[in-house]
């Protein structure tokens, strides 16, 4: 075929749209992947205690393990219910003031010892023992930081680089849900209402943790998704991807089931979301699994002047810690309020590395920007409000206080819809 007729080919070939081509990424699951539904069912089955049973038992008869009048728990299964509680908790956003988380970890580390001094060889209490002094120790390391910055943010004296915005199709809203959700591993910690230009459509906030900077177990930034109020979209050329540390693991089967697609998956996940937009994730453990944002900037130290100067964020080198995954290209610098390791990063790229010679940065209509916290910044000009970054990327300023007031809010107030289990 010539050239000049595969040209043509192509031209008046017909494209299908975004609700297309999900649909039949999702009919190839469909038919990869047999009765979903079904496995849902026995993922989310409840557990009922079997009466006479000793936690011991390791009868694997099925005719044995029917569902009986309901007994009193087991101090083990008393303890594990306790776990499931906690960390239902603190990934559903449930506000928990300070040294809340703590003191549960404590308790449950107590509970647990108490149980070893009168079973001292049960490999199963010795193994709860060291997961609550993991977990505990993970707490500490987290309360720590929050320490260092919650009076820094507070005081004006720095920032918190605090969430991401992306807009999403009305149709496609759900399925994005669905993604950040189920296959990001991600949850909703609150809903916004009244969200300037968003014209009454739906804005919820996801994480991996709680978001107030005041509990233990807080300060993890978040991606906030707001329902656009038409589904003519332009994605442009700006927004690269973003990155997430998913500390347990990645489900490739929720995401198809939610429209999304897997690109690449060996050594790290290069995604696609049901609304195409670009997620790198990899499975690691991380203070906040919410890792970087990456985009396009024509001038990169221009850039990176403007996000220094105005907020007082350090630039460095990318620290590309994934062997497997696409190094940065040269040129690149990474900003962060503190250490990288620990906080949510801006990545920015030089376009010319990302684009065709000549072509100019397109910033789209679906990428919002970052929010910073803050209560100013030593007489800067930081003000509450929307704002530009120079290249065309809005930046939010959120004053510290009246933030902290909406994620409490938020958090009480929160419809249980958002993080229900998957129904059968």
């Amino acid at each position: 075929m010539s050239p000049a007729t595969l040209a043509s080919n192509l031209a008046t070939r017909a494209v299908p749209s975004a609700i297309e081509r999900r649909d039949r990424r999702a009919a190839r699951c469909r038919a990869s992947v047999s009765d979903a539904d079904v496995r849902r069912g026995r993922r989310h089955r409840p557990v009922v205690p079997i009466t006479g049973s000793s936690d011991d038992d390791d009868d694997d008869d099925d005719d044995s393990r029917v569902a009986r009048s309901p007994v009193t728990p087991s101090r083990r299964n008393a303890i594990l219910s306790a776990v499931v509680a906690l960390a239902g908790a603190a990934s559903a956003g449930a506000p928990a003031s300070a040294g809340e988380i703590l003191k549960q970890l404590e308790d449950l580390l107590a509970d647990t010892e108490a149980a070893i001094e009168a079973d001292p060889t049960n490999e199963s209490l010795l193994g709860q023992r060291t997961f609550f002094e993991n977990q505990l120790e993970r707490v500490q390391a987290n309360s720590t930081y929050l320490d260092r910055l919650r009076p820094k943010v507070s005081s004006g004296d720095g920032g918190y680089l605090q969430r991401i915005v992306l807009t999403v199709d009305a149709d496609l809203f759900d399925d994005e849900v669905y993604f950040w959700k189920n296959a990001m591993g991600m949850r909703v910690t609150r809903e916004r209402k009244g969200v300037e230009g968003l014209g009454g459509g739906r804005c919820v906030v996801f994480a991996y943790g709680q978001e107030t900077l005041t509990a233990d177990d807080g300060g993890k930034a978040g991606v906030e998704l707001r329902e656009a109020s038409s589904n003519k979209r332009n994605l442009g050329n700006g927004l690269d991807y973003v990155s997430v540390a998913v500390p347990y693991g990645i489900r490739v089967s929720r995401i198809y089931e939610s429209g999304g697609e897997l690109v690449y998956g060996f050594g790290y996940f290069d995604v696609r979301s049901p609304s195409g937009y670009a997620v790198r994730a990899r499975v690691a453990a991380r203070r906040d699994s919410a890792e970087l944002v990456a985009v396009n900037v024509p001038d990169v130290k221009s850039a990176e002047r403007y996000y220094v100067e105005t907020f007082g964020m350090v630039g460095r080198a990318p620290l590309d810690e994934n062997g497997y995954a696409p190094k940065s290209p040269p040129g690149s610098r990474l900003l962060t309020f503190g250490d990288p390791k620990e906080t949510m990063g801006l990545l920015l790229q030089p376009l010319v590395a990302k684009v065709d010679a000549g072509t100019t940065l397109d910033v789209g209509d679906v990428y919002g920007g970052v929010v910073v916290v803050t209560n100013g910044r030593n007489g800067a000009d930081v003000t509450p409000g929307v704002t530009s970054d120079g290249a065309g990327y809005r930046v939010t300023v959120e004053g510290y206080d009246a933030w902290e007031g909406e994620v409490g809010a938020g958090a009480k107030t929160l419809d249980a819809k958002w993080n229900a289990p998957l129904q059968v």
